[in-house]
Protein backbone atom coordinates (compact mmCIF):
# COMPACT_ATOMS: atom_id res chain seq x y z
CA UNK A 1 0.00 0.00 0.00
CA UNK A 2 0.94 3.65 -1.15
CA UNK A 3 -0.94 6.33 -0.83
CA UNK A 4 0.54 10.02 -0.05
CA UNK A 5 -1.98 12.12 1.53
CA UNK A 6 -3.99 13.98 -1.35
CA UNK A 7 -2.37 17.48 -0.87
CA UNK A 8 0.20 16.13 -3.11
CA UNK A 9 -0.30 15.83 -6.77
CA UNK A 10 0.85 17.13 -10.10
CA UNK A 11 1.68 21.02 -10.11
CA UNK A 12 2.06 21.36 -5.72
CA UNK A 13 4.34 23.80 -4.68
CA UNK A 14 6.13 22.86 -1.88
CA UNK A 15 7.86 25.06 0.73
CA UNK A 16 11.78 26.47 -0.02
CA UNK A 17 14.06 26.96 2.24
CA UNK A 18 12.20 24.52 4.96
CA UNK A 19 12.23 20.98 5.37
CA UNK A 20 9.92 19.37 3.32
CA UNK A 21 7.51 16.82 4.98
CA UNK A 22 6.14 13.90 2.76
CA UNK A 23 3.32 12.24 4.56
CA UNK A 24 0.46 9.96 3.50
CA UNK A 25 -0.40 6.13 3.86
CA UNK A 26 2.25 3.07 3.52
CA UNK A 27 3.01 -0.57 4.90
CA UNK A 28 6.46 -0.63 4.53
CA UNK A 29 10.31 1.69 3.84
CA UNK A 30 9.32 4.41 1.83
CA UNK A 31 11.75 6.07 -0.67
CA UNK A 32 11.20 9.51 -2.33
CA UNK A 33 13.25 11.78 -4.68
CA UNK A 34 13.30 15.56 -5.73
CA UNK A 35 14.85 16.49 -8.22
CA UNK A 36 18.74 14.82 -7.00
CA UNK A 37 17.40 14.70 -3.55
CA UNK A 38 16.94 11.61 -1.73
CA UNK A 39 14.53 10.48 1.22
CA UNK A 40 13.61 7.29 2.79
CA UNK A 41 11.65 6.38 6.00
CA UNK A 42 9.75 3.33 6.99
CA UNK A 43 5.93 3.23 8.15
CA UNK A 44 4.41 3.09 11.79
CA UNK A 45 0.94 2.40 11.94
CA UNK A 46 0.33 2.22 8.16
CA UNK A 47 1.77 5.66 7.92
CA UNK A 48 4.65 7.06 6.52
CA UNK A 49 6.25 11.01 7.34
CA UNK A 50 9.56 11.70 5.37
CA UNK A 51 11.82 14.94 4.90
CA UNK A 52 13.69 16.33 2.20
CA UNK A 53 16.33 18.28 3.39
CA UNK A 54 15.48 22.08 2.35
CA UNK A 55 15.86 23.58 -1.04
CA UNK A 56 16.13 26.51 -2.96
CA UNK A 57 13.09 27.79 -5.33
CA UNK A 58 13.33 26.54 -8.20
CA UNK A 59 11.30 23.09 -10.46
CA UNK A 60 9.70 21.82 -12.77
CA UNK A 61 10.90 18.63 -11.00
CA UNK A 62 8.65 15.19 -10.58
CA UNK A 63 8.32 13.82 -6.89
CA UNK A 64 8.61 9.86 -6.77
CA UNK A 65 7.62 7.77 -4.33
CA UNK A 66 8.33 3.83 -4.10
CA UNK A 67 7.42 1.24 -1.31
CA UNK A 68 8.60 -2.21 -2.40
CA UNK A 69 6.40 -2.76 -5.75
CA UNK A 70 4.05 0.54 -5.78
CA UNK A 71 5.23 3.91 -7.41
CA UNK A 72 3.74 7.20 -7.71
CA UNK A 73 5.01 9.74 -9.30
CA UNK A 74 3.93 13.61 -9.26
CA UNK A 75 4.87 15.96 -11.65
CA UNK A 76 5.22 19.48 -12.37
CA UNK A 77 6.59 20.31 -9.13
CA UNK A 78 7.78 23.38 -8.00
CA UNK A 79 9.36 24.77 -4.92
CA UNK A 80 8.62 28.24 -3.66
CA UNK A 81 6.73 29.97 -1.25
CA UNK A 82 3.28 28.60 0.43
CA UNK A 83 0.55 30.27 2.44
CA UNK A 84 -2.03 28.68 4.25
CA UNK A 85 -5.29 30.46 3.78
CA UNK A 86 -7.97 29.98 6.64
CA UNK A 87 -11.27 31.43 8.08
CA UNK A 88 -14.73 32.19 7.31
CA UNK A 89 -16.83 33.19 4.68
CA UNK A 90 -14.72 36.19 3.88
CA UNK A 91 -11.47 34.23 3.36
CA UNK A 92 -14.08 32.04 1.52
CA UNK A 93 -15.53 35.13 -0.51
CA UNK A 94 -14.52 33.25 -4.47
CA UNK A 95 -12.77 35.61 -7.00
CA UNK A 96 -15.60 35.17 -9.17
CA UNK A 97 -18.17 36.96 -6.62
CA UNK A 98 -15.67 39.51 -6.22
CA UNK A 99 -15.69 42.63 -8.24
CA UNK A 100 -14.20 42.88 -11.50
CA UNK A 101 -13.10 39.33 -10.95
CA UNK A 102 -14.38 37.33 -13.14
CA UNK A 103 -13.18 39.42 -16.12
CA UNK A 104 -10.17 39.02 -14.61
CA UNK A 105 -10.13 34.72 -13.87
CA UNK A 106 -11.36 34.51 -17.51
CA UNK A 107 -8.00 36.02 -19.13
CA UNK A 108 -5.22 35.74 -15.74
CA UNK A 109 -2.37 33.30 -16.52
CA UNK A 110 0.66 32.93 -14.69
CA UNK A 111 1.74 28.99 -14.23
CA UNK A 112 4.14 30.30 -10.72
CA UNK A 113 0.62 30.76 -8.91
CA UNK A 114 -1.05 28.04 -7.94
CA UNK A 115 -4.01 26.81 -5.53
CA UNK A 116 -5.16 24.16 -3.48
CA UNK A 117 -8.29 24.05 -1.66
CA UNK A 118 -9.46 22.36 1.04
CA UNK A 119 -13.08 19.93 0.78
CA UNK A 120 -15.53 21.56 3.12
CA UNK A 121 -16.16 17.88 5.44
CA UNK A 122 -18.35 17.11 8.35
CA UNK A 123 -16.41 13.85 8.69
CA UNK A 124 -13.55 11.46 7.67
CA UNK A 125 -15.58 8.77 6.47
CA UNK A 126 -15.43 6.37 2.97
CA UNK A 127 -17.13 8.99 0.60
CA UNK A 128 -15.21 11.93 2.10
CA UNK A 129 -11.83 10.21 1.29
CA UNK A 130 -12.78 9.62 -2.23
CA UNK A 131 -14.05 13.08 -2.66
CA UNK A 132 -10.51 13.95 -1.08
CA UNK A 133 -8.50 11.99 -3.24
CA UNK A 134 -10.19 14.10 -6.28
CA UNK A 135 -8.52 17.30 -4.85
CA UNK A 136 -6.16 18.70 -7.32
CA UNK A 137 -3.23 21.56 -7.26
CA UNK A 138 -4.08 23.97 -9.98
CA UNK A 139 -1.98 26.73 -11.68
CA UNK A 140 -3.35 30.71 -12.50
CA UNK A 141 -5.08 29.60 -16.18
CA UNK A 142 -7.80 31.56 -18.15
CA UNK A 143 -10.70 30.14 -16.41
CA UNK A 144 -9.36 27.68 -14.17
CA UNK A 145 -9.27 29.34 -10.70
CA UNK A 146 -12.51 32.31 -10.77
CA UNK A 147 -13.95 29.19 -7.97
CA UNK A 148 -10.51 30.30 -5.19
CA UNK A 149 -10.55 32.61 -2.64
CA UNK A 150 -10.38 35.88 -3.63
CA UNK A 151 -8.30 37.16 -0.76
CA UNK A 152 -5.93 34.08 -1.66
CA UNK A 153 -5.59 34.95 -5.29
CA UNK A 154 -5.13 39.10 -4.28
CA UNK A 155 -2.48 38.26 -1.77
CA UNK A 156 -0.99 35.68 -4.24
CA UNK A 157 -0.25 37.43 -6.58
CA UNK A 158 1.18 40.19 -4.60
CA UNK A 159 3.77 37.64 -3.43
CA UNK A 160 4.36 36.77 -6.97
CA UNK A 161 4.82 40.27 -8.38
CA UNK A 162 7.41 41.05 -5.37
CA UNK A 163 9.19 37.85 -4.78
CA UNK A 164 9.82 36.11 -8.86
CA UNK A 165 9.24 32.60 -6.73
CA UNK A 166 6.30 30.01 -7.63
CA UNK A 167 3.58 30.46 -4.84
CA UNK A 168 0.85 28.00 -3.67
CA UNK A 169 -1.85 29.22 -1.89
CA UNK A 170 -3.04 26.44 0.14
CA UNK A 171 -6.92 27.05 1.24
CA UNK A 172 -8.79 25.99 4.27
CA UNK A 173 -12.01 27.66 5.04
CA UNK A 174 -15.73 27.44 5.92
CA UNK A 175 -18.10 30.31 5.87
CA UNK A 176 -19.87 30.87 9.54
CA UNK A 177 -17.59 29.15 11.29
CA UNK A 178 -16.53 30.63 15.12
CA UNK A 179 -12.61 29.87 15.69
CA UNK A 180 -13.26 26.91 18.04
CA UNK A 181 -14.13 24.81 15.10
CA UNK A 182 -10.17 25.30 13.93
CA UNK A 183 -9.32 23.75 17.60
CA UNK A 184 -8.02 20.75 18.01
CA UNK A 185 -10.33 18.89 20.34
CA UNK A 186 -7.68 18.35 22.70
CA UNK A 187 -6.45 22.28 22.97
CA UNK A 188 -9.92 23.11 23.57
CA UNK A 189 -10.45 20.78 26.41
CA UNK A 190 -7.53 22.51 28.08
CA UNK A 191 -8.84 25.88 28.16
CA UNK A 192 -11.41 27.27 30.20
CA UNK A 193 -12.94 28.85 26.88
CA UNK A 194 -12.57 25.62 25.21
CA UNK A 195 -14.74 23.52 27.63
CA UNK A 196 -17.01 26.63 27.11
CA UNK A 197 -17.60 26.11 23.65
CA UNK A 198 -17.78 22.15 24.18
CA UNK A 199 -20.33 22.60 26.57
CA UNK A 200 -22.17 24.66 24.72
CA UNK A 201 -22.29 22.81 21.52
CA UNK A 202 -23.21 19.68 23.76
CA UNK A 203 -26.38 21.32 24.75
CA UNK A 204 -27.25 22.77 21.78
CA UNK A 205 -28.02 19.43 20.17
CA UNK A 206 -30.04 17.66 22.92
CA UNK A 207 -32.82 15.45 22.27
CA UNK A 208 -31.70 15.60 18.22
CA UNK A 209 -31.40 12.16 17.06
CA UNK A 210 -29.60 11.11 14.45
CA UNK A 211 -32.79 10.53 12.05
CA UNK A 212 -34.06 14.53 12.94
CA UNK A 213 -30.70 15.41 12.10
CA UNK A 214 -29.93 13.77 8.59
CA UNK A 215 -33.98 14.49 7.72
CA UNK A 216 -33.48 18.74 8.70
CA UNK A 217 -29.45 18.23 6.88
CA UNK A 218 -31.36 17.03 3.51
CA UNK A 219 -33.73 19.62 3.39
CA UNK A 220 -31.40 22.53 4.54
CA UNK A 221 -29.02 21.17 1.38
CA UNK A 222 -31.85 21.42 -1.04
CA UNK A 223 -32.07 25.30 0.23
CA UNK A 224 -29.16 25.55 -0.23
CA UNK A 225 -28.33 24.60 -3.77
CA UNK A 226 -31.42 26.05 -4.75
CA UNK A 227 -30.22 29.65 -3.51
CA UNK A 228 -26.73 28.99 -5.51
CA UNK A 229 -28.21 28.13 -8.75
CA UNK A 230 -30.48 31.12 -8.38
CA UNK A 231 -27.43 33.00 -7.56
CA UNK A 232 -25.16 31.73 -9.85
CA UNK A 233 -27.37 32.40 -13.16
CA UNK A 234 -28.00 36.17 -11.81
CA UNK A 235 -24.13 36.29 -11.69
CA UNK A 236 -23.66 34.44 -15.10
CA UNK A 237 -25.57 37.32 -16.86
CA UNK A 238 -24.56 39.78 -14.23
CA UNK A 239 -21.10 39.47 -13.41
CA UNK A 240 -20.37 42.36 -11.08
CA UNK A 241 -23.81 41.85 -9.34
CA UNK A 242 -23.14 42.80 -5.60
CA UNK A 243 -24.54 40.23 -2.62
CA UNK A 244 -27.18 42.26 -1.59
CA UNK A 245 -29.11 42.29 -4.98
CA UNK A 246 -28.61 38.78 -5.01
CA UNK A 247 -30.43 38.83 -1.91
CA UNK A 248 -33.43 40.88 -3.17
CA UNK A 249 -33.77 38.82 -6.43
CA UNK A 250 -33.58 35.09 -5.16
CA UNK A 251 -33.89 35.83 -1.04
CA UNK A 252 -31.15 35.91 1.73
CA UNK A 253 -29.02 32.68 1.88
CA UNK A 254 -30.38 30.06 4.04
CA UNK A 255 -28.99 30.83 7.88
CA UNK A 256 -28.67 28.77 10.08
CA UNK A 257 -27.90 25.75 9.21
CA UNK A 258 -29.72 23.06 11.56
CA UNK A 259 -27.62 21.90 14.56
CA UNK A 260 -26.92 18.48 14.95
CA UNK A 261 -24.36 15.25 16.38
CA UNK A 262 -22.51 15.59 12.69
CA UNK A 263 -23.14 19.68 11.95
CA UNK A 264 -20.01 20.62 9.76
CA UNK A 265 -19.75 23.76 12.49
CA UNK A 266 -18.90 22.39 15.73
CA UNK A 267 -16.15 22.85 18.11
CA UNK A 268 -12.66 21.68 17.17
CA UNK A 269 -14.44 19.29 14.33
CA UNK A 270 -12.88 21.44 10.92
CA UNK A 271 -9.53 21.07 12.95
CA UNK A 272 -9.76 17.14 11.98
CA UNK A 273 -11.93 16.97 9.15
CA UNK A 274 -9.71 20.11 6.80
CA UNK A 275 -6.56 21.24 8.77
CA UNK A 276 -5.61 17.91 9.86
CA UNK A 277 -5.99 16.78 6.28
CA UNK A 278 -3.31 18.48 4.86
CA UNK A 279 -1.08 19.05 8.49
CA UNK A 280 1.95 18.90 8.04
CA UNK A 281 2.19 19.98 5.00
CA UNK A 282 5.16 22.83 4.73
CA UNK A 283 4.14 26.64 4.42
CA UNK A 284 5.79 29.73 5.21
CA UNK A 285 2.23 31.19 6.86
CA UNK A 286 -0.84 31.71 7.82
CA UNK A 287 -3.25 34.02 5.97
CA UNK A 288 -6.49 34.29 8.75
CA UNK A 289 -9.79 36.16 7.88
CA UNK A 290 -12.34 35.14 10.80
CA UNK A 291 -13.72 36.58 13.88
CA UNK A 292 -17.45 37.59 12.69
CA UNK A 293 -18.76 34.40 13.61
CA UNK A 294 -17.13 34.85 17.45
CA UNK A 295 -18.49 38.92 17.68
CA UNK A 296 -20.93 38.18 20.26
CA UNK A 297 -18.80 36.40 22.59
CA UNK A 298 -15.66 38.25 22.37
CA UNK A 299 -14.38 37.81 25.68
CA UNK A 300 -13.41 34.15 24.69
CA UNK A 301 -11.69 34.93 21.25
CA UNK A 302 -8.58 36.61 22.63
CA UNK A 303 -7.52 32.94 24.38
CA UNK A 304 -9.30 30.86 21.39
CA UNK A 305 -6.92 33.07 19.40
CA UNK A 306 -3.62 32.53 20.98
CA UNK A 307 -4.97 28.73 20.93
CA UNK A 308 -5.46 28.49 17.64
CA UNK A 309 -2.09 30.14 16.57
CA UNK A 310 -0.22 27.78 18.51
CA UNK A 311 -2.47 24.73 17.43
CA UNK A 312 -1.92 25.09 13.80
CA UNK A 313 2.42 26.09 14.51
CA UNK A 314 2.52 22.40 15.72
CA UNK A 315 0.00 20.75 13.56
CA UNK A 316 2.50 22.35 10.74
CA UNK A 317 5.31 21.72 12.59
CA UNK A 318 6.46 25.19 12.27
CA UNK A 319 7.16 27.03 15.63
CA UNK A 320 7.80 30.11 12.80
CA UNK A 321 4.94 30.02 11.01
CA UNK A 322 4.00 33.40 10.40
CA UNK A 323 0.76 34.50 11.24
CA UNK A 324 -0.95 37.95 9.19
CA UNK A 325 -4.47 38.22 10.61
CA UNK A 326 -7.35 40.52 8.82
CA UNK A 327 -8.92 42.83 11.19
CA UNK A 328 -12.26 43.03 10.94
CA UNK A 329 -13.86 46.03 8.58
CA UNK A 330 -16.65 47.78 9.20
CA UNK A 331 -20.13 46.29 9.12
CA UNK A 332 -23.47 47.95 10.12
CA UNK A 333 -24.19 44.83 12.38
CA UNK A 334 -26.06 44.64 15.96
CA UNK A 335 -24.19 46.50 18.54
CA UNK A 336 -26.39 44.55 21.19
CA UNK A 337 -25.77 41.52 19.58
CA UNK A 338 -22.23 42.12 18.27
CA UNK A 339 -19.01 43.69 19.27
CA UNK A 340 -16.90 43.75 16.22
CA UNK A 341 -14.94 46.50 18.29
CA UNK A 342 -13.93 43.78 20.60
CA UNK A 343 -12.79 41.30 18.27
CA UNK A 344 -11.08 43.99 16.18
CA UNK A 345 -8.49 44.98 19.06
CA UNK A 346 -8.30 41.46 20.15
CA UNK A 347 -7.00 40.50 16.87
CA UNK A 348 -4.15 43.78 17.05
CA UNK A 349 -3.87 42.64 20.75
CA UNK A 350 -2.84 39.07 20.04
CA UNK A 351 -1.10 40.06 16.70
CA UNK A 352 1.48 42.19 19.01
CA UNK A 353 1.59 39.63 22.19
CA UNK A 354 2.51 36.58 20.08
CA UNK A 355 5.56 36.40 18.23
CA UNK A 356 5.75 36.24 14.22
CA UNK A 357 2.02 37.95 13.93
CA UNK A 358 1.01 40.65 12.08
CA UNK A 359 -2.32 42.25 11.51
CA UNK A 360 -3.96 44.15 8.76
CA UNK A 361 -6.44 47.18 9.22
CA UNK A 362 -9.45 47.30 7.02
CA UNK A 363 -11.29 49.60 8.62
CA UNK A 364 -11.48 51.12 5.14
CA UNK A 365 -12.97 47.88 3.54
CA UNK A 366 -15.70 47.45 4.75
CA UNK A 367 -19.71 47.69 3.49
CA UNK A 368 -21.56 49.05 5.91
CA UNK A 369 -24.84 47.17 4.72
CA UNK A 370 -23.16 43.77 3.69
CA UNK A 371 -21.34 41.50 5.77
CA UNK A 372 -18.99 40.00 3.00
CA UNK A 373 -17.54 43.30 1.26
CA UNK A 374 -17.18 43.72 -2.27
CA UNK A 375 -13.86 44.05 -3.70
CA UNK A 376 -11.03 41.83 -1.53
CA UNK A 377 -7.97 43.06 -3.95
CA UNK A 378 -6.44 45.82 -0.68
CA UNK A 379 -7.27 42.83 1.89
CA UNK A 380 -4.86 40.51 -0.22
CA UNK A 381 -2.46 42.99 -0.72
CA UNK A 382 -2.14 44.26 2.14
CA UNK A 383 -1.80 41.35 4.35
CA UNK A 384 0.84 40.43 1.59
CA UNK A 385 2.86 43.69 2.09
CA UNK A 386 3.47 42.57 5.97
CA UNK A 387 4.74 39.54 4.96
CA UNK A 388 6.78 40.91 2.75
CA UNK A 389 8.10 43.54 4.90
CA UNK A 390 8.74 41.29 8.07
CA UNK A 391 9.83 37.96 6.41
CA UNK A 392 11.43 39.25 3.41
CA UNK A 393 13.00 42.44 4.24
CA UNK A 394 11.05 44.48 1.45
CA UNK A 395 11.44 48.26 1.91
CA UNK A 396 7.67 48.56 2.55
CA UNK A 397 5.97 50.28 4.62
CA UNK A 398 2.96 48.13 5.44
CA UNK A 399 2.07 48.64 8.66
CA UNK A 400 -1.42 50.93 9.77
CA UNK A 401 -0.27 53.67 12.03
CA UNK A 402 -1.01 52.97 16.11
CA UNK A 403 -1.36 55.53 18.84
CA UNK A 404 1.79 55.57 20.79
CA UNK A 405 1.61 58.58 23.24
CA UNK A 406 -1.15 61.26 24.07
CA UNK A 407 -0.61 64.40 26.45
CA UNK A 408 -2.43 67.56 27.24
CA UNK A 409 -0.80 70.54 26.22
CA UNK A 410 -1.83 74.61 26.05
CA UNK A 411 -5.27 73.31 26.41
CA UNK A 412 -5.69 70.52 23.82
CA UNK A 413 -5.45 67.11 23.48
CA UNK A 414 -2.08 66.01 21.20
CA UNK A 415 -2.33 62.22 20.64
CA UNK A 416 0.98 61.08 18.51
CA UNK A 417 1.12 57.76 16.55
CA UNK A 418 4.43 55.37 15.47
CA UNK A 419 4.06 57.24 12.32
CA UNK A 420 2.76 60.60 11.20
CA UNK A 421 -0.58 61.17 10.33
CA UNK A 422 -1.23 62.94 6.73
CA UNK A 423 -5.04 64.15 7.25
CA UNK A 424 -8.08 63.85 8.30
CA UNK A 425 -10.30 62.24 5.81
CA UNK A 426 -14.64 62.74 5.60
CA UNK A 427 -16.93 61.77 8.26
CA UNK A 428 -15.34 62.24 11.95
CA UNK A 429 -18.30 61.18 13.74
CA UNK A 430 -16.05 58.06 14.71
CA UNK A 431 -13.77 60.41 16.88
CA UNK A 432 -14.67 60.56 20.23
CA UNK A 433 -14.05 62.42 23.47
CA UNK A 434 -15.72 62.15 26.45
CA UNK A 435 -18.64 60.57 24.02
CA UNK A 436 -19.27 63.45 21.53
CA UNK A 437 -18.05 63.85 18.26
CA UNK A 438 -14.41 65.54 18.63
CA UNK A 439 -13.23 68.39 17.04
CA UNK A 440 -9.69 67.72 15.40
CA UNK A 441 -6.66 68.53 13.31
CA UNK A 442 -3.61 67.14 11.84
CA UNK A 443 -0.56 69.02 12.99
CA UNK A 444 3.06 67.55 12.51
CA UNK A 445 2.42 64.53 11.95
CA UNK A 446 -0.17 64.38 15.31
CA UNK A 447 -3.85 64.41 16.27
CA UNK A 448 -4.59 67.41 17.98
CA UNK A 449 -8.05 67.67 19.51
CA UNK A 450 -9.96 70.87 21.07
CA UNK A 451 -10.52 69.49 24.27
CA UNK A 452 -9.08 69.44 27.93
CA UNK A 453 -8.18 66.22 30.34
CA UNK A 454 -9.45 64.43 31.64
CA UNK A 455 -10.94 62.90 28.91
CA UNK A 456 -11.73 59.49 27.37
CA UNK A 457 -10.92 59.39 23.61
CA UNK A 458 -12.06 56.81 21.48
CA UNK A 459 -11.68 56.43 17.92
CA UNK A 460 -13.56 53.72 15.57
CA UNK A 461 -14.81 52.03 18.82
CA UNK A 462 -17.92 50.61 17.39
CA UNK A 463 -19.72 48.03 14.98
CA UNK A 464 -19.16 50.68 11.83
CA UNK A 465 -16.64 52.97 12.44
CA UNK A 466 -15.86 55.53 10.03
CA UNK A 467 -12.32 55.71 9.17
CA UNK A 468 -10.83 59.41 8.96
CA UNK A 469 -7.28 59.08 10.14
CA UNK A 470 -4.87 57.92 7.79
CA UNK A 471 -0.93 57.55 7.69
CA UNK A 472 0.92 58.97 4.87
CA UNK A 473 1.23 55.45 3.28
CA UNK A 474 -2.19 55.71 3.21
CA UNK A 475 -3.33 53.30 5.59
CA UNK A 476 -6.09 54.50 8.24
CA UNK A 477 -5.22 54.18 11.65
CA UNK A 478 -6.09 51.19 14.23
CA UNK A 479 -8.76 51.94 16.49
CA UNK A 480 -7.77 53.02 19.72
CA UNK A 481 -9.49 54.03 23.36
CA UNK A 482 -7.58 56.68 25.92
CA UNK A 483 -8.11 58.04 28.89
CA UNK A 484 -6.13 60.88 29.53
Amino acid sequence: MLKAAAVFSDHMVLQRERPVAVFGEADGTVTATLDVVRAEARSVGGRFHLEFPPMPAGGPYTLTLTCGEETAAFTDVMVGEVWLCGGQSNMEFRLHENIGGAAEAATAEDDGLRFYTVNQEAEVDDAMLARERETRWKALSPGTCADVSAVAYYAGKRLREALGVPVGMLICCVGGTEISNWISHATLSSLPEGRAALAEFEKSIEGITEADYAKAAADYQARVEKWVEGAETLRREMPDIRNADISAKVGDFPWPPPSGPHMLRRPGNLFRTMTGRVAPYGARGLLWYQGESDSGKARAYEALFTALIGDWRRAFENDGLFVVTAQLPNYASDPAAEDWAAIRDIQRRVSERVNGCAVACLLDCGDSTDLHPFDKRQVGKRMANLALQHLHGLPLDAEAPRLVGAEAKDGELVLRFDKPLAALRGDLRSLKVNGETATARVADGALVLEAAAPAAIRYAWENDPAACLFAENGLPAFPFEINL
